[in-house]
């Protein structure tokens, strides 16, 4: 016997979403026409996979069963009623999209760009207080940042100009702006995106790095030929390369 009662609730589709994460992976999230469950109100819900979508075809209009996984996660169980107009949705290609593309803010690669400044300043990347997607998307909608470190050049009183920051604000934010100069080296590669390497030594220095080339990064602990040649190739893009004479240019330790 379940431990707690399943709740379900039928909802609308009143648009299809899609997210692009950081690394590329795209998630279709449905809107919903809002309902409640469990005391919640449902506003949205994760169609999981691409391909799911896909397979369930999915459009606004269309009635869905919905629950509560655990409780609390509203997860998409099953289609149940099917709209008889089937709009058209431009749904971006798997193929365009994965770990090193986005590296810009250009069409279509809005919401990848935005994982990645947000996994730049999260406790996995930079770990810098007062910076969440929110902070992101302001500075994005002010065409302020057009590459991934852009935001290393603003200080507080232009970020006082901008709508949404006043001058505490402000200042908070250009604090941990320049915090972020004296992250160390490993937590930079890893703000920017790097491969895992486990227990793989990787020193302090970007040049001693990026002259590593497929055999070397496998003689290293933890790292198997497909890790090897995805950090060969991370360290060798150019998107990449340009980044860290960027972080050099800044006076970055390591770079």
């Amino acid at each position: 016997m379940a431990k707690y009662p399943f709740a379900r609730a039928l909802a609308e589709v009143r648009q299809v979403r899609f997210r692009i994460g950081r690394t590329g992976r795209i998630t279709p999230v449905l809107e919903l026409t809002p309902v409640k469950l469990d005391d919640r109100q449902i506003k949205h819900v994760s169609a999981s996979s691409l391909q799911c979508w896909q397979t369930l075809d999915i459009r606004p209009g269309d009635q869905v069963a919905i629950s509560l996984a655990g409780l609390t996660i509203p997860r998409l169980d099953s289609v149940v009623l099917r709209s008889s107009e089937r709009a058209e949705l431009n749904a971006p290609q798997a193929e365009d999209f994965h770990s090193l593309s986005c590296w810009q803010p250009t069409p279509g690669c809005e919401s990848q760009f935005l994982a990645r400044l947000t996994w730049l300043s999260s406790k996995q990347g930079l770990a810098l207080p007062n910076v969440g997607p929110g902070t992101w998307e302001k500075l994005l909608a002010t065409g302020r940042l057009n590459g991934l470190l852009d935001w290393l050049t603003l200080d507080a009183q232009e970020l006082a100009t901008i709508d949404g920051f006043g001058e505490r604000s402000a200042a908070r934010l250009a604090d941990s702006f320049n915090r972020a100069r004296q992250r160390p080296f490993a937590h930079w590669l890893k703000a920017l995106g790097l491969p895992p390497t486990g227990q793989a030594p990787l020193g302090d220095e970007w040049q001693a790095l990026a002259q590593r080339d497929t055999q070397q990064w496998q003689a290293q602990a933890d790292i198997g030929p497909g890790r090897a040649a995805q950090l060969n190739v991370f360290f060798r893009h150019p998107q990449v390369l340009a980044l860290s004479e960027t972080l050099r240019d800044a006076g970055i330790d390591g770079f």
